[in-house]
């Protein structure tokens, strides 16, 4: 059985066919979970009434017309919706990204003999003082680009299919950060970017493929730089080749966490959509995720 979204609860998958999320029974229908495309229910609702009592007039108006005004004006409107930020996902992203520095610094814990957000905050204050001040600004910084890089990957390709996108902070990100705050655990989920609009199985799969294939692409300029400055230069500023092995390694965590075969992560969707196409990106993610780790 799937976790519903919402709440948590183990039940029989109800996935919504506007927001593309899982749910229990309870929460199933748009209006019991507050799905954020609760919009676009209404206005296909709207189409198939409209379309049962007046179809063919209106086809007459959209022939007579000769520019098909009723047919472009919604589509031109669609396109300029989709293409901004509300002032709710500016909202939840910034929550987000403030989530993702505070797990960001719980993780600096590992350099101590505790763990937690505590122990992180005097981890980064010891290494402040002692002149590293390079290591926790330069892992936090690398460890929110690649989140911000993932999760708009999938806002971007989604708005290029013409699709309504948002990221949306969840219940469930809430209590996935609050764990990996407090218990200095790598956990990636502060929230999920929402899509709905008409598309294939192909559209959706690559939407979803899109965030983990940003973080490959991550990986491997890093792990490209290393190389480089390796060959040309015979090696690499200790404190870049620090910060550059910190993003092969993180990168690969946060692809192949996500690549996970199963939903609601993206390679649910992925495998479904194309079997080689996830066996090729999770391959090559553990590759990079080994040979940051062998560096």
């Amino acid at each position: 059985m799937a976790k519903c979204s919402l709440c948590g609860k183990e039940d029989l998958a109800f996935t919504c066919p506007y927001c593309r999320m899982v749910y229990c029974a309870e929460h199933r229908l748009p209006e019991s979970h507050g799905c954020p495309a609760m919009q676009d229910a209404r206005d296909a609702a709207k189409k198939k009434i409209s379309a049962r009592y007046s179809g063919k007039k209106q086809e007459n108006e959209k022939t007579k017309s000769g520019f098909s005004i009723l047919r472009n004006r919604p589509q031109s409107r669609r396109r300029k919706i989709a293409n901004r930020f509300s002032q709710r996902e500016i909202r939840d992203l910034l929550i987000s990204s403030i989530l993702v520095i505070l797990v960001g610094i719980s993780l600096h814990s590992a350099y101590s003999a505790g763990f937690g957000i505590i122990a992180g905050i005097l981890t980064v204050s010891s290494l402040i003082a002692g002149g590293y001040w390079w290591v926790p600004v330069g892992t936090i910084v690398i460890f929110l680009t690649s989140f911000m890089v993932h999760e708009m990957a999938h806002k971007f390709v989604a708005q290029k299919y013409g699709m309504w996108s948002e990221f949306r902070m969840t219940q469930s990100g809430y209590l996935l950060s609050a764990l990996a705050i407090l218990l200095s655990v790598p956990i990636f989920g502060t929230g999920v970017v929402f899509t709905s609009g008409s598309r294939s199985l192909e559209q959706e799969g690559k939407v979803n493929a899109s965030g983990p294939t940003s973080n490959l692409i991550l990986a491997s300029i890093a792990l490209s730089v290393i190389l480089l400055g390796q060959w040309l230069l015979g090696g690499v500023v200790y404190q870049w080749f620090f910060v550059l092995k910190y993003t092969i390694i993180l990168n690969a965590m946060l692809g192949l966490f996500n690549m996970i075969p199963f939903q609601p992560f993206d390679g649910g969707t992925v495998m479904a959509w194309n079997k080689k196409f996830w066996a090729v990106i999770t391959v090559a993610l553990v590759a990079l995720y080994i040979l940051g780790n062998l560096l």
